[in-house]
């Protein structure tokens, strides 16, 4: 493998039928596009990321902008994907469900941290472009979910499940840039301690 060239073994938005371009092309995007922003990237910058030229690359691709929304609805089903099994799992309380969602998170976040702050930096840009498929499970609505057996207003239990989103991002971002002491998942009871504050 040449330098600069992305390992694509073992990536969870990576599809088993990829071929080996379109595969390297998610990876060496996703690295680049947590690194310098999609705007900042060039179709050249993947390119050399990936070891592909950019002839291989938009034989995948219609576009830059569609790799990208892509890997959005990739990462995001893979997030969402593991969020509903960690709840599904619990046959709990609310609270415990909750808890389960956020070390599901920690688990992720020392998985592939840039895959899922991709995802949360991205939100904004891709939500409403991405396929219904995509768009059936939100993240903060599931929360929400789980809340809303709680009392307190409607206003109060966003909130709370915004403040949840935010602390999980907020870890990620600490983890990609080496701030995080130990793995993310080490941090599960003191995480779950805020995450009670912020509930109760």
């Amino acid at each position: 493998m040449s330098a600069g060239k992305e390992s694509v073994e073992l990536r969870p938005y990576l599809a088993q039928d990829d071929a080996a371009a379109r595969a390297a092309s998610l990876c060496a995007a996703l690295r680049l596009f947590v690194r310098h922003g999609i705007d900042a990237t060039s179709v050249r910058d993947i390119a050399a990321g990936s070891g592909f030229t950019n002839p291989a690359i938009f034989k995948h691709f219609d576009s830059k902008e569609a790799l990208a929304l892509c890997l959005f609805e990739r990462c995001y089903t893979w997030m969402g994907n593991a969020f509903r099994t960690a709840s599904e799992t619990v046959t709990g309380s609310a609270e415990q469900k909750l808890s389960a969602i956020v070390e599901c998170a920690l688990r992720l976040i020392d998985e592939d941290q840039e895959a899922l702050l991709y995802v949360q930096e991205n939100l904004r840009r891709f939500w409403r472009q991405a396929s219904p498929e995509t768009r059936q499970f939100s993240l903060l609505g599931h929360i929400r979910a789980l809340l809303d057996a709680r009392s307190g207003s409607p206003l109060e239990r966003n909130l709370q499940a915004s403040a949840i989103i935010g602390l999980i991002s907020q870890l990620a971002r600490e983890a990609y840039f080496g701030e995080l002491p130990g793995t993310a998942l080490s941090q599960a009871q003191r995480v779950n301690a805020i995450i009670t504050r912020i509930i109760n």
